[in-house]
């Protein structure tokens, strides 16, 4: 697939959002493993600037299906996602996202972190290092539950291409997500 990308060299955080939603392209740089997790930047433009921040991404998740697509709620992994501000290029992801969902006002800085929950949306083994890996995240689940807090999206990870899609899930979690990633 050729990416188009912005005068930054990075790949334009939209392109690929279908009708009705806003789904985000971005370019994994600095990839490191640290054990337990791995970390890296996400990088993407939008009108000419880079948008990013930072990542941690805990290893060992696996499949969250069995054989007959039931739920395995051991393979269920809490802060398995963690979304890190890393200066004003995040600052400028949460501007942009919050222009696609059409907000007002539009945020102007990012929480310094925000983390999700994940399940693996495949069965069998995984191979995070050579496959692109379907995460479906699960934003503000913790106890006591909040409906209105709540928000679902999609993180597909391919280290290997060293790409992350962030993909919308549903529109109605537009303002949970932007009110989670936005700094009062």
């Amino acid at each position: 697939m050729d990416l188009q990308l912005g005068t930054d060299g990075h790949p334009v955080i939209d392109q690929l959002s279908e009708e009705g939603f806003i789904d985000l392209t971005f370019q994994i740089h600095g990839l490191s493993d640290h054990g337990t997790h791995y970390r890296f930047h996400l990088a993407a433009s939008h009108n000419n600037s880079e948008l990013g921040l930072d990542v941690i991404l805990v290893k060992g998740i696996k499949s969250g299906f069995d054989a007959n697509m039931d739920l395995m709620k051991d393979h269920v992994y809490r802060k398995a996602v963690r979304l890190i501000r890393s200066g004003i290029e995040s600052d400028r992801l949460v501007s942009a996202i919050g222009d696609f969902y059409g907000a007002d006002p539009v945020p102007q800085k990012m929480v310094s972190e925000e983390s999700f929950t994940a399940i693996a949306l495949h069965q069998g083994d995984l191979d995070f290092e050579n496959e692109c890996v379907k995460l479906k995240l699960f934003g503000k689940d913790g106890e006591p539950f909040d409906e209105d807090a709540y928000y679902e999206s999609f993180f597909n990870v391919d280290l290997a291409n060293r790409m992350v899609y962030w993909n919308e899930k549903d529109p109605d979690y537009r303002q949970p997500l932007l009110r989670a990633l936005a700094a009062e």
